[in-house]
């Protein structure tokens, strides 16, 4: 059952412009197929307009990308917010947004009906409807707000930016940083989660010799020919990370690697080190300056840290979680993603997008 909120407000013909002219825009920078989820989206969404004149604050980080994201919610109807100064963002793709029509929330900005929230940023205010959290290091931030909650990381589909994506990502940016010839270099991955598993995923690909680290014995997990290194033995995880041409560390964890290895001898070292955790996963004992891109993750360098084919199903995914906080009766928790919705976003993806193969590698992305 859908509630019709009576906080919904009427905009002006504006916004229709807007939603043309940002359609025009994308259209003359993405081919369809590379973002075909939130191209159907927001073309559904300009007929039904289901979000008509809810007061939404999207606080995923900015990227020129991230404008396919705000089109589909414009196209639904949607008053559209995102933070003045957002924690991680393109400064000419904050710009671009604004000429579109998209408004920057202030600290005096608290009335909303529905935050599409990342990291849980803004689990102090109260949106009338609930949130939608996108990544999995916001869960613990919002796991006590009293109000319903969609995780859109509890899905399917986040395997695809994750596994796919990232990993693309790690080494677009190291080949913007001229590090692109790596086939034959030896790779240490500390992490096998789903980011681990990507940059395995994509380093095979490029004929690197892998090791991967792991406080867990995921030797029956890996692939033919990577390598594993336990974290419980100092000397031979530093032994490892010394030889190794880069390391590059997935937990997620802060302090993951903290107290595991000699510190002074990674620092001294000739290895390249490298995160993609959003937390310090070497500790204090390594200085930002030690790790490329000061220990910010790599991918973060780039113009678009997931390229639009990897990311605009996750997109779509958080965007359609603000439709489920319409339905009436939500329990005031954390929820996963609808498997009805992920489904439809999932076979639009596999059958018109340029990823459809890539996809097809990931099994039934469980």
């Amino acid at each position: 059952m859908l509630v019709f909120s009576s906080n919904r407000r009427k905009l002006g013909g504006d916004m229709n412009a807007h939603v043309a002219n940002l359609k025009s825009y994308l259209a003359e920078h993405y081919e369809a197929a590379e973002w075909p989820t939130l191209l159907e989206q927001a073309e559904q969404w300009q007929q039904t307009r289901p979000l008509a004149g809810l007061r939404i604050l999207d606080a995923t980080p900015v990227f020129h990308n991230t404008l396919a994201k705000y089109l589909a919610l414009l196209s639904a109807g949607a008053e559209l917010f995102i933070p003045a100064r957002p924690a991680i963002c393109d400064p000419a793709a904050l710009q671009l947004a604004r000429t579109f029509g998209i408004r920057a929330a202030g600290k005096q900005d608290t009335d909303f009906d529905i935050i599409l929230d990342c990291a849980g940023q803004f689990n102090r205010l109260h949106p009338t409807l609930g949130f939608c959290e996108l990544t999995r290091s916001g869960v613990a931030r919002l796991e006590r707000v009293h109000h319903p909650v969609f995780v859109a990381d509890d899905g399917r589909i986040k395997r695809i930016e994750t596994i796919l994506g990232t990993g693309d990502g790690f080494f677009r940016a190291l080949e913007q940083l001229g590090y692109g010839e790596v086939a034959g270099k030896a790779l240490l991955v500390v992490g096998y989660g789903k980011v681990g598993r990507g940059v395995v995923l994509h380093a095979q690909q490029r004929g690197m010799r892998i090791t991967v680290a792991d406080v867990r014995d995921v030797r029956d997990e890996l692939p033919t020919g990577v390598r594993y290194c336990g974290m419980d033995d100092p000397a031979e995880l530093t032994k490892v990370m010394v030889s190794a041409w880069c390391v590059v560390t997935c937990s997620g964890r802060i302090n993951a690697l903290r107290r595991r290895m000699d510190a002074s001898a990674v620092h001294n070292s000739a290895t390249l080190l490298a995160n993609l955790g959003v937390e310090d996963e070497y500790g204090a004992d390594i200085s930002p300056e030690r790790v490329l891109n000061r220990k910010i993750p790599l991918n973060f360098i780039l113009e678009e840290p997931t390229a639009m084919r990897y990311i605009e199903t996750t997109m779509a995914l958080h965007n359609a979680c603000a439709l489920e906080l319409l339905t009436a009766d939500l329990p005031h928790r954390l929820m996963p993603p609808p498997a009805d919705v992920e489904a439809r976003l999932l076979h639009t993806a596999a059958t018109r997008g340029v990823i459809g193969k890539e996809i097809g590698r990931l099994g039934s992305l469980n």
